[in-house]
């Protein structure tokens, strides 16, 4: 059965293709809860054994997620503020993201269940195009990446460095995990002074 079910996503990551996957990515970057594992693990397989770039794949990825924030942006600047902005909690969200807006627009993304909802409050708060897109854009590159890893090194292409993966992958997971304690502590901290 297990077998059977990572077959089924190896195909399905393999029938993507860049376009796929940036597609893909920019329905997870979106506020439709899509997990972005599904396709980037599996693509990321694949490039162990040659059968994708996986330089073609981060980027595209990345870009996918980015597209998908982008969306939630505009829809929460223009919507959501125009209709709602006169209740109390977005006036409360506000407030929070001018202070502490640019440190959770790039650690979000690297917090698993976080990461494609921090694009509403930029929205909501006006955040400059100019900062939210390279922040955004570098944090998903990160999540993506570890993504990506996660799949290379259980390839077995005679092209895939292995210990060049792994050791990354140790990396950015301890990036991730930091980024999450800090990114929690910060919201309770700002629950308590609420």
């Amino acid at each position: 059965m297990l077998h059977a079910l990572t077959t089924l996503l190896i195909q399905f990551a393999d029938s993507m293709g860049y376009l796929g996957v940036y597609l893909y990515m920019l329905l997870v970057g979106t506020f439709i809860p899509l997990p972005s594992e599904i396709l980037l693990i599996p693509a990321g397989y694949l490039a162990s054994l040659g059968e994708k770039s996986l330089a073609l794949l981060l980027v595209s990825g990345a870009l996918g997620s980015l597209s998908g924030a982008l969306v939630n942006y505009a829809l929460s600047r223009y919507l959501v503020h125009r209709f709602f902005k006169e209740k109390p909690i977005v006036k409360k969200v506000s407030l929070f993201f001018r202070l502490h807006g640019k440190i959770s627009v790039f650690l979000a993304p690297l917090t698993p269940g976080l990461g494609q909802y921090i694009s509403i409050p930029a929205g909501l708060s006006h955040m400059p195009l100019r900062t939210f897109i390279p922040l955004t854009f570098a944090a998903n590159l990160i999540w993506v990446g570890f993504m990506l890893l996660i799949g290379y090194i259980f390839g077995e292409g005679e092209t895939a460095d292995k210990s060049a993966a792994l050791f990354s992958l140790i990396l950015l997971g301890f990036v991730i995990l930091s980024v999450s304690i800090y990114v929690f502590k910060e919201l309770k901290k700002a629950r308590e002074n609420a």
